[in-house]
């Protein structure tokens, strides 16, 4: 049986997949007073993607760099009002988007979505838990993250020197981070092709208390 290639998977035919790998960032005001979209410059700047670890609720001693494999339009139902709350933000609209044979290549793969009882079960080794993201029920109260069809790597993920594209809120800091980009090239260890705002990708994004900025 001859394997098709990449480009004859259905990722560019069907919405609800996609051939990209997305990582979004958030501000860390409390630790360094950085913005998200200083958290992105700073991604573009050293290009790489820092790994999370246990505060980023990554199992075990190994830190791990995670990306979402969710369709660009779609981005605007994970960046909604609880989880792009600012005062304590999951995901920011900032962040840059990677192919998955890219990603691939350099080590990510899809994550396990497990029980507690079932990692134990099947005897995963400690070094590798950082691909097991907890999935399971309790007295009917879930735990659940597999809408976020989440892709990990351990440790840092060093991005390549092009990639297809960096998110950004809205379109006057997309301006700024292309006006940014060309007029400091050396500064920039990863080069975005493309600037997206979300704002105008996803026609609209939920902000603060369902407030909707456009």
């Amino acid at each position: 049986m001859t394997k098709p290639t990449f480009d004859q998977l259905p990722f560019n035919v069907r919405p609800d997949l996609t051939p990209y790998l997305v990582h979004l960032t958030k501000h860390t005001k409390r630790e360094d007073n950085h913005s998200a979209y200083d958290n992105l410059v700073n991604i573009l700047e050293t290009g790489r993607i820092w790994g999370s670890s246990k505060k980023g609720f990554v199992k075990g001693s190994k830190p791990a760099a995670c990306f979402m494999d969710v369709p660009f339009a779609s981005l605007k139902y994970v960046l909604n009002k609880r989880d792009a709350d600012p005062q304590k933000p999951r995901y920011q609209p900032y962040g840059v988007a990677v192919t998955k044979p890219t990603a691939y290549k350099r080590g990510c793969r899809p994550v396990l979505y497990l029980s507690d009882r079932e990692l134990g079960e099947l005897n995963i080794p400690p070094e590798q838990h950082w691909r097991v993201v907890r999935f399971e029920t309790e007295a009917g109260r879930w735990i659940s993250f597999v809408h976020e069809r989440e892709w990990r790597c351990s440790g840092n993920f060093k991005l390549p020197r092009t990639i297809h594209a960096a998110f950004v809120r809205t379109t006057k800091e997309a301006l700024a981070l292309t006006s940014l980009l060309h007029a400091e090239p050396n500064r920039f260890k990863c080069v975005p092709r493309s600037v997206i705002p979300l704002t105008v990708l996803c026609q609209g994004l939920e902000i603060g208390k369902g407030t909707l900025e456009r």
